[in-house]
């Protein structure tokens, strides 16, 4: 069969829509690694933040997409990694054109769909910084300063027995946050959570759904 690597980073150059961040930028390369939440005795504790519908979320699984066929055989990776260089991020993909990760002007941690380059008017892109622990030492964290944000927040989507619970919608906390953004129609029902990153080597997944 046919070696993937090589293939798949060929078809960067044809890449339409908007930039990903280069794995391969000497002056700025971008660390990749995976998110957990951390806020002890809550049920988001030490959960992993995963891409699913152009969102970001607890308690959902990662949701992947590979078109190629044999002989070529699909990136092994399957879960969500994400890179961040220049205060800008992305997913860790290979896609072409790669997929940006933006704040909406409501707060939804977001990316962008495979093949395009959409983003509402009046999101950040930029503002992401993240710090690389390592397996054995240090975690590092990942933290955005835009729009007004106070760090991230896990918004409850459904509601059981009278009392909204998971899965958890990622979002910042921003001064226009309003009730109405969130799934449970009440902003007060988010957790506060520190995105804390744990590193990430292996292969990227091809795109994310």
């Amino acid at each position: 069969m046919l070696t993937t690597a090589s293939f798949l980073w060929s078809l960067l150059p044809l890449a339409l829509g908007s930039p990903i961040i280069p794995r391969e930028n000497i002056n700025d390369s971008p660390l990749r690694f995976s998110v957990i939440a951390a806020r002890s005795a809550s049920p988001i504790h030490l959960s992993s933040v995963n891409a699913n519908g152009q969102a970001f979320w607890i308690g959902k699984d990662t949701a992947i997409y590979c078109p190629l066929q044999p002989p070529l055989e699909c990136p092994s990776g399957n879960q969500t990694v994400f890179q961040v260089a220049g205060g800008g991020a992305s997913l860790d993909n290979v896609v072409p054109g790669g997929q940006q990760i933006y704040v909406a002007p409501n707060g939804k941690l977001s990316y962008t769909i495979a093949h395009s380059s959409y983003i509402p008017q009046g999101s950040a892109l930029q503002t992401f910084n993240a710090t690389s622990g390592t397996i054995n030492e240090n975690i590092g964290r990942l933290t955005f300063e835009g729009l007004g944000g106070s760090g991230f927040v896990a918004c409850p989507s459904k509601k059981s027995k009278g009392k909204w619970v998971g899965p958890y919608q990622v979002f910042v906390g921003v001064k226009a946050l309003r009730d109405k953004d969130v799934p449970s129609g009440c902003k007060k029902d988010c957790l506060g959570f520190s995105a804390l990153t744990a590193p990430y080597a292996g292969e990227p997944a091809w795109q994310y759904t």
